[in-house]
């Protein structure tokens, strides 16, 4: 996996310490040349940084970053901690089983992002620091927090990508937001999600369900040319998983 650097911000919005992670494309060093850049939620998880040594776990990047035939990107990885629902759900969820809620902090998280984060990484490094050449993806209840920013934040990210979303707590709200919202300038658009997302037949199907209507919500909003859904048969809610598509999804998002 190629070498990444870590850098510490402490963030009023969130209240606490956030690590933020950056790799540089293999001709970063050698050339002048301006990269477009990939945000990512949960970056701890895509750069494989975990606090217990686990010698099976993976980077969902280490594919793409390991090889050079896709687009080089600068990528940004902003990490998550057991915070991590409160900051990914833009509205609050109360769980029926435990009754507790939580949720609500995501324009937190992105303001967070948008006003400190970016504006360090545009000064620090060679950006193409414009909408048009600016991403953002997320896994999980990190596909919800994209797809969120996607109705909110289109003056910062023109392209946005989803894996395995757990769009079902906050399902009707989002679509809500969707359909309420101006996407005429999204630059491309991909979601998908797996057959095996949970080890219940219900959860798995509440899975595909949500993210099939929230497909059909964004087909009305924009041409099948900046949209694509995926299904994929066998894959599961893991890093394993996860990586086998990654270099795939930089390609979508990142290749003309």
């Amino acid at each position: 996996m190629r070498d990444y650097k870590i850098i510490t911000m402490y963030s009023e919005e969130l209240e606490r310490e956030v690590k933020i992670y950056l790799s540089l494309p293999n001709s970063y060093e050698e050339s002048d040349k301006l990269y477009p850049v990939l945000y990512m939620h949960d970056g701890n998880i895509a750069f494989n940084d975990y606090e217990k040594d686990d010698p099976d776990a993976v980077g969902i990047m280490d594919l793409y970053m390991e090889s050079d035939e896709y687009p080089e990107v600068i990528l940004v990885g902003l990490d998550s901690t057991k915070a991590r629902t409160n900051e990914f759900l833009p509205v609050t969820f109360t769980n029926p089983k435990t009754g507790n809620t939580v949720g609500g902090k995501a324009s937190n998280y992105m303001d967070f992002m948008v006003n400190k984060v970016k504006p360090m990484i545009n000064e620090k490094y060679r950006t193409l620091d414009n909408r048009e050449n600016t991403a953002l993806l997320g896994m999980s209840l990190g596909g919800v927090l994209t797809y969120y920013a996607a109705t909110k934040y289109l003056e910062h990210f023109s392209m946005f990508a989803g894996i395995s979303n757990a769009f079902v707590p906050v399902r009707k709200q989002l679509v809500e937001m969707i359909n309420e919202a101006d996407l005429s300038t999204v630059k491309k658009m991909y979601l998908d999600v797996g057959s095996k997302e949970s080890e219940s037949e219900e959860n798995c199907k509440h899975y595909i369900d949500s993210n099939n209507e929230v497909y059909a919500t964004l087909k009305e909003k924009l041409p099948e040319s900046k949209l694509s859904f995926t299904f994929i048969e066998g894959a599961g809610h893991n890093e394993n998983d996860w990586q086998l598509r990654f270099p795939k999804v930089i390609e979508y998002l990142f290749k003309d």
